[in-house]
């Protein structure tokens, strides 16, 4: 299905209750006129990124004279990036509110929904059709810069079993954990395998330890190797104290949605490492990456002498 500026999208209800929609396309993406276009709408008023389905077809509409020239990317209509839905704008004002909610920056929503998809182990093509949407329109939206219709996101974060907020990148400046409990949460201790099974994931943990002016609690980027936790900080900093000592490593995930999680507490000797562990695969060599950056030359590796975990399920989780 090929599109050109000026003609006109149709959508038929595909369920009872749902109106039928029809808007004009006013920008392309693709210069073969493929989708996804950018269309407005004529019952709200306002443009969105669209990826036509079964139920959409087109109308060319007929011109005379020179062909429609596809506007520039900066000449596209634009909406803001909360979510909602107003009439059409008065005279002489703008639409009052935009149908479509927009990544903080380019390619992150479709990093966050890829990302979450593969945490929960879901295809490209079982998640598009659950959330009821076409295949193309999802890796479009996960590959490129992209917005997406309020109504779309909605569905999609259902399926991704997240909310709109975290897909968009809202509240990373504020603590996990701020949703009540859930209805039968079950609290139940991890195994010892269970505990390295976790560990083994990667990623940043928190070394705490005791020091001249009080207990010290910092994240790192850590790596599993051998059972050994190791990671890497700068020959200066803080963290350059835990050499020769015993100190207690925590790592954890939270799921927000579901109020469930876990946490694994390691605990043994801090040591220097003169000679770097070598990388079972090349693109290892420089793990344990951190994110901090900076010259952090000083690798430490903590040998685990104790090491317990706790996980927060609820009654009627099926992995129980």
């Amino acid at each position: 299905m090929r599109a050109v500026i000026g003609d006109h999208v149709i959508v038929e209800g595909s369920r009872p209750g749902v109106p039928r929609r029809d808007g004009e396309v006013t920008a392309l993406h693709r210069p073969d006129g493929e989708p996804p276009w950018e269309v407005l709408w004529s019952d709200t008023g306002h443009s969105t990124l669209f990826f036509p389905g079964p139920d959409s077809r087109l109308r060319h509409v007929t011109r005379h004279g020179p062909k429609s020239e596809a506007p520039r990317p900066s000449d596209r209509p634009r909406t803001s990036a909360k979510a909602g839905r107003s009439g059409p704008a008065g005279p002489g004002k703008p639409a009052a509110g935009p149908e479509r909610a927009g990544p903080s920056d380019a390619g992150d929503l479709g990093r966050r929904v890829a990302l979450r998809r593969e945490q929960l182990g879901l295809g490209r093509e079982e998640t598009a059709v659950r959330a009821g949407m076409a295949v193309p329109y999802l890796e479009y939206l996960e590959t490129s810069p992209a917005d997406v219709e309020a109504g779309a996101l909605a569905r999609l974060a259902a399926v991704l079993k997240t909310t709109v907020t975290q897909l968009l990148g809202g509240g990373l400046d504020l603590p996990p954990g701020r949703a009540s409990a859930a209805a039968h949460p079950v609290l139940e201790e991890l195994a010892h395998s269970e505990c390295w099974e976790r560990l083994s994931t990667d990623g940043v943990g928190r070394v705490a330890l005791s020091t001249a002016t009080g207990p010290l609690v910092l994240p790192v980027n850590y790596w599993v190797q051998d059972g050994t936790l190791i990671f890497r900080t700068a020959p200066e900093g803080p963290l350059a104290a835990a050499v020769g000592r015993r100190v207690a490593f925590e790592v954890d995930r939270i799921d927000e949605v579901l109020r469930t999680g876990w946490s694994v507490l390691a605990t043994g000797g801090a040591h220097r490492i003169d000679d770097r562990p070598a990388p079972a695969h090349p693109e290892q060599r420089d793990r344990p990456s951190p994110w901090a950056g900076g010259e952090r030359d000083l690798w430490i590796r903590i040998t685990p002498t104790e090491l317990s975990g706790r996980v927060i399920r609820t009654a009627d989780d099926p992995t129980r």
